[in-house]
């Protein structure tokens, strides 16, 4: 065991983030599945999937974020309230977990493997109890207002994926649909990505179909400015990316 670790100096660590990354957005998403239209949940699944593996793993809450921010403000709203409560929680409990992702992986390595004396037995408690309250809250929002959140909608994918050839390559996404729905290779005029986001500038912004990008499986889409955006994707972003780039190599040559 150790006692290295200052309460103090870690109060603002991982261990805050814990009770919503590890239990509440969890929650969250199984609420989402389940206010999905039964037609529609196989459709959402692997995009909730990739979220939670995101999170739970990676620490990166991005994609499972983005799946309600823009529908439904107010509840990024609670979300960002019940993440700081989490915070006060795990301080007041006297949990000191260091590092600053709060993910699985720092759970087991800086607060199981560190011994009792930093309280990681306090964790999944916490988080057991976040998973419920979001699990209510998010699940009561949505069908209480109404809130479109992925699979809520009775339509069925956009007809650019019918009407563009190919199927799902390595990445697990319909490349060439979200080509073309962002006005195909000529009007991309660069494209990168980090770590859950597709960033591109394109010559024509009118020419970027929101609507079939999110049909194709993007967790949402963020409009810059005229010529910037960025589509977020999921873990799976640097495979699309590549798929991408080689298409448009291909389409240009």
């Amino acid at each position: 065991t150790t006692h290295g670790f200052s309460e103090s100096a870690t109060r603002f660590l991982s261990q805050g983030k814990m009770p919503a990354y590890l239990g509440g957005l969890p929650g969250a998403a199984l609420a989402m599945y389940h206010c999905a239209r039964p037609e529609n949940r196989h459709k959402i699944k692997g995009r909730l999937i990739s979220g939670l593996i995101a999170c739970v793993v990676g620490g990166t809450t991005e994609p499972l974020e983005f799946l309600f921010l823009f529908v439904a403000p107010v509840l990024y709203v609670i979300h960002a309230l019940l993440t700081g409560l989490g915070f006060t929680v795990m301080s007041v409990l006297g949990v000191t977990i260091g590092n600053t992702d709060g993910n699985i992986i720092d759970f087991v390595v800086f607060g199981i493997l560190h011994g009792l004396s930093t309280k990681w037995y306090m964790v999944p408690v916490v988080a057991a109890i976040w998973f419920v309250v979001y699990y209510i809250i998010f699940r009561f929002a949505i069908t209480r207002f109404n809130l479109k959140t992925p699979g809520r909608d009775s339509e069925v994918a956009s007809s650019i994926e019918k009407a563009v050839a190919g199927a799902p390559g390595k990445s697990g996404y319909n490349v060439p649909a979200i080509l073309e729905a962002l006005g195909g290779a000529d009007n991309i005029v660069s494209l990168d990505n980090c770590i859950t986001r597709l960033r591109l500038s394109v010559k024509d912004m009118s020419l970027v179909n929101v609507q079939a990008l999110k049909d194709n499986r993007a967790i949402g889409v963020v409009q810059l400015n005229q010529h910037n955006l960025q589509v977020v994707i999921g873990p799976q972003v640097q495979s699309v990316k590549d798929e991408m780039a080689g298409l448009m190599h291909t389409v240009q040559a």
